[in-house]
């Protein structure tokens, strides 16, 4: 008798071609369609903002107000998903992640409405607000349905496409951003998010219903803190260049962070719904995934916010201004399924380090060529490269090492974690860029190059190290030849002592028959495996 059976039977309907059914192939690419659709519509949000924020201070609704108050479009968005992350993937792995991504989109939807009607300046803010909470409900569960309903061999490349997607949401705000603001103003660079969103809350019902994993009620109050404590963390760390770094209000709030995370921590450690997975947070690997992501979203976000800046000071107008960022987001959309490939040849690790070394590449081949030109046009492309492949390897590693109930919790705190990386890169760029530390053409952002080549080289010796600890425990786990001959005496022995107690068995069962007067009892009959019949020599 042999298990090949049993294995025919237990693995053929999960992964013969029979189980590929429609519906089944309907339901995975609807799943795909609508989490990469959710952060499509995120990223080209936030390149929205990016390009409306220099031709706001042109519009009346705007009229007089200076340029630290322009910011705020992008600030107030920035705190509120950056403080609702964490929460919401929380919330969507207790309660359900198709019910917590419909109310994203729904609120997504209504915040862009609100902020391309708004007639005054509040209100405004009032629908920036409400995206951002939006979002912050979409990213999280968007990438927790993908994964809690993919077979483990394609999660690795829904990751990749899930991070590909960002820079598909980017490059198409980039390639048409200047044609919208020429057509329609700054409000028409809010259309294409207005409209995808619409089309992804039709189609939510179509996905796979998905139960909380608990039916408690999550700890509320630990949610409040925990949202409160990286709000007043984003607020101290982007608004203390303009209130200033020893202002009472950036110490003010930087003090808030702390004791309110204090607290969030405190309620979240015996609560077994308590804001903050705790268990999350033990597991391997994943507290590497969340400093990794910190590095990679300081340098990534620098990018992304002091380049246009760069670019409008040289001269370029709205439409070139995007043109010369596309290269990074085709980059990126290219890199990330590549980056999935290779990881099944040279690991996770490695494709961090990998990531890190092509994006410090592009920093260095911009610090020697500080002008637009072509050599430029390479160091974008090996930005987005290596954007592409740290966003794809942080947030495999991240929710790779969490458990399935744990998906949205891990996606939102691995973001999170890059957001507040990101947040740090930018308050120090703006830093550098008033006061650089080297001189020369462009001094400014060539200081930013440097910190954002400086992070990439910690990265990349972070990974490196790693990768090398991993290779040293294989090495180490690996048998030697003298302690393989060791174990095959072993198991000689275990065998030998086996077939000796079968005898002994056999030898006493045949005693005890022999006392009931049963003798030669037939042989149990092993019918014949079929074999199946030749073809016939004239079938066609």
């Amino acid at each position: 008798m042999t298990l090949t059976p049993i294995r025919a039977y237990v693995a053929g309907p999960a992964q013969g071609p029979a189980s590929r059914t429609p519906n089944r192939v309907r339901r995975y690419f609807i799943l795909r369609l609508i989490a990469s659709g959710a952060v499509i519509a995120i990223m080209a949000d936030s390149t929205a903002t990016t390009l409306a924020i220099p031709v706001l201070g042109r519009d009346p609704i705007a009229a007089g107000l200076p340029l630290a108050e322009i910011t705020w479009v992008s600030t107030i968005n920035f705190a509120a998903v950056a403080a609702l992350l964490a929460t919401a993937g929380r919330f969507a792995d207790l309660l359900g992640r198709r019910s917590v991504l419909a109310l994203g989109l729904a609120l997504y939807g209504l915040g862009a409405t609100t902020v391309i009607a708004a007639p005054t300046w509040p209100m405004l803010l009032a629908g920036r607000l409400g995206q951002g909470i939006g979002a912050a409900l979409m990213f999280p569960s968007s990438l927790a349905l993908l994964l809690g309903e993919l077979p483990p061999n394609k999660r690795a490349g829904a990751v990749a496409l899930w991070s590909a997607s960002s820079g598909a949401g980017a490059l198409a705000l980039q390639g048409g951003g200047g044609w919208l603001v020429e057509e329609y103003g700054w409000r028409g660079l809010f259309l294409p998010g207005t409209a995808l969103a619409a089309v992804l809350l039709v189609l939510t019902p179509a996905l796979p219903r998905s139960r909380g994993t608990t039916r408690r009620m999550p700890d509320l109050f630990g949610a409040l803190l925990l949202v409160g404590a990286i709000a007043a963390a984003v607020l101290a760390i982007s608004q203390g260049e303009v209130w200033g770094w020893t202002s009472t209000r950036t110490i003010g709030c930087a003090m808030a962070a702390g004791l309110l995370l204090a607290g969030a921590l405190a309620t979240s450690w015996q609560n077994p719904g308590g804001a903050i997975d705790i268990r999350l947070w033990r597991r391997p690997g994943f507290l590497w995934a969340g400093g990794a992501s910190c590095l990679y979203g300081a340098a990534s976000y620098v990018v992304l916010s002091i380049g246009p800046l760069y670019l409008k000071e040289s001269g370029f107008d709205s439409v070139s201004l995007g043109l010369w960022l596309t290269p990074i987001s085709v980059a990126m959309v290219v890199s990330s399924p590549l980056a999935a490939m290779a990881s099944r040849r040279i690991g996770l690790n490695g494709i961090i380090y990998t990531g890190a070394l092509t994006l410090g590449g592009g920093c260095a081949l911009l610090l020697a060529h500080p002008y637009p030109n072509l050599w430029c046009l390479l160091g974008a492309l090996l930005l987005g490269a290596g954007f592409g492949a740290l966003s794809t390897g942080t947030f495999t590693v991240g929710t790779m090492a969490a458990d399935p109930g744990q998906y949205a919790a891990a996606a939102g705190a691995v973001n999170t974690s890059r957001m507040l990386g990101g947040a740090i890169g930018v308050a120090g760029a703006s830093v550098l860029v008033d006061r650089p530390i080297v001189d020369g053409p462009m001094p400014g952002f060539a200081s930013v190059l440097m910190a954002c080549l400086a992070v990439a080289v910690v990265l990349a010796v972070a990974a490196l190290t790693r990768v090398a600890r991993s290779s040293s425990r294989r090495r180490a786990a690996r048998p030697t030849r003298r302690e393989a001959e060791a174990e095959l005496i072993v198991l000689r022995r275990l065998l030998a002592e086996l077939r000796d107690s079968f005898v002994q068995v056999r030898s006493e069962a045949e005693q005890e028959l022999a006392r009931f007067n049963v003798h030669d009892l037939p042989a149990p009959r092993v019918p014949a495996p079929r074999v199946p019949a030749p073809p016939a020599a004239n079938q066609r």
